[in-house]
């Protein structure tokens, strides 16, 4: 019963969510990524353990925090004023768009060069097992920075391609977008090529791109195609298939149906992090030990070179037991090291309250908040998962950055049109 109450309440609240919500709604995100991963566990199509009672209750109450504080968040959105309207923020988009290109082509270019510097062409390419183990090791300087310049310059891509109004324009835009999420394949996880993907398709639809609610259904599950389709194609280049996992070497229904074996990565890929989840909860303290450095790692790294002790936590999560190895603990993972069983909801409720105050600011016409939005909904549709707070929140002030940019240099460039017609005269 424990492992199918998330289930049954995950799936009630996304069904309510998706039926009287907006799509896209922060709420729909969270409490749909919890219900598809939770029901298709609960499926036990691998033999993975039971939920222990708390660890059912955090789910649950996870759902249940973060739907209780979006409107909170929506409702102090509400009373603040609107300074750039996306409209108005046209040329400013479109300039940030071709600032975030040039700066994912350098770091891209400076990433590529020292995977082809260190293995040479055919290995750097293919993503070998020796190209992750460094990747995933502290001696790859530039392992991780132009994945957020990636995902900063796909949400950017796909909102000049919204306001650049249908047409040639416009689809040159979302080619764009595609082509900067397709770079984050270097950084060895066909994941972040589906963050950047949502981060795309989020900002087209969060900024007002002319479509209904069936079209705009119609594109998300278009998106969830191709994003499968991903994942066999490129787990098919880089080696992560059936064949050369460890689900085929015991009993479970996939080794008995070999006609659907093909699912089984996906399976595992949706559903391995709730009994991963569960093995956390039960070696997780009542009121945890990191901090906050679990959450922040940055700020704390920064704190412990001014000679302040802060906890290390490591970046990526311990892997779980064979047969089953699994290294993903859901979006939960960081704030039961840091607050605890007691308080992680607490921090899930924060999370909540800024979802729904940067949706309402969104929806209002708020251009940074379109952009910010859209890059942090990925994080919710992952919650099931990982936790990409630390992703987002680089890729979203680097984003807001580029926008400022944009923004002065759209001013720049009007001033200098109106003195040029003022000499005229």
């Amino acid at each position: 019963m424990s492992s199918i109450l998330p289930a049954v309440f995950t799936g009630l609240v996304f069904l309510v969510a998706l039926r009287r919500l907006p799509l896209l709604h922060p709420v729909q995100l969270w409490a749909g990524s919890w219900a598809v991963s939770t029901v298709l566990y609960a499926l036990r199509l691998l033999p993975y353990r039971s939920l222990s009672w708390l660890t059912a209750g955090l789910i649950c109450g996870s759902v249940a925090a973060f739907a209780a504080a979006a409107p909170l968040g929506a409702g102090i959105a509400r009373r603040r004023r609107i300074a750039h309207g996306v409209r108005e923020d046209a040329k400013a988009v479109a300039l940030a768009a071709w600032l975030s290109l040039a700066l994912l082509a350098v770091t891209l270019a400076a990433f590529v060069s020292q995977l082809i510097s260190r293995f040479g062409v055919t290995r750097a390419l293919r993503i070998t097992t020796e190209v992750k183990v460094y990747l995933s090791s502290a001696e790859a300087p530039l392992s991780g920075g132009y994945v957020e310049v990636a995902v900063a310059a796909a949400a950017l891509c796909a909102l000049a391609g919204v306001l650049a109004g249908a047409g040639p324009s416009r689809r040159r835009w979302l080619i764009g977008a595609i082509a900067c999420a397709a770079t984050a394949y270097f950084s060895t996880s066909r994941g972040f090529i589906a963050v950047a993907l949502i981060a795309g398709l989020t900002a087209l639809g969060v900024a007002g791109v002319s479509v209904n609610r069936r079209a705009l259904l119609a594109m998300l599950l278009a998106a969830g195609v191709a994003i499968l389709a991903l994942f066999f194609g490129l787990g098919a280049v880089i080696g992560k298939t059936y064949d050369n996992s460890t689900i085929g070497q015991f009993d479970n229904f996939f080794s008995r149906h070999p006609a659907v074996s093909s699912l089984a990565l996906p399976y595992q890929d949706m559903t391995a992090g709730i009994p991963a989840l569960d093995l956390l909860v039960a070696n997780s303290t009542t009121w945890g030990r990191a901090h906050g450095c679990a959450t922040a790692p940055i700020a704390c790294g920064v704190v412990r070179k001014l000679g302040v002790p802060a906890v290390r936590v490591p970046v990526a999560a311990p892997f779980t037991r064979a047969p089953l190895q699994w290294n993903a603990y859901t979006f939960l993972d960081r704030f039961l090291i840091d607050a605890g069983t007691a308080l992680a909801l607490v921090l899930v409720a924060i999370t909540g309250a800024a979802g729904g105050y940067l949706w309402a600011r969104a929806r209002a016409g708020s251009t940074a908040a379109v952009l910010v939005y859209a890059i942090s909904a990925p994080a919710l549709v992952f919650a099931y998962r990982q936790n990409l707070i630390e992703l987002v929140f680089l890729a979203s002030v680097l984003g807001a950055c580029l926008l400022f940019a944009g923004r002065l240099l759209s001013r720049s460039r009007t001033s200098f049109a109106r003195r040029r017609v003022q000499t005229a005269r």
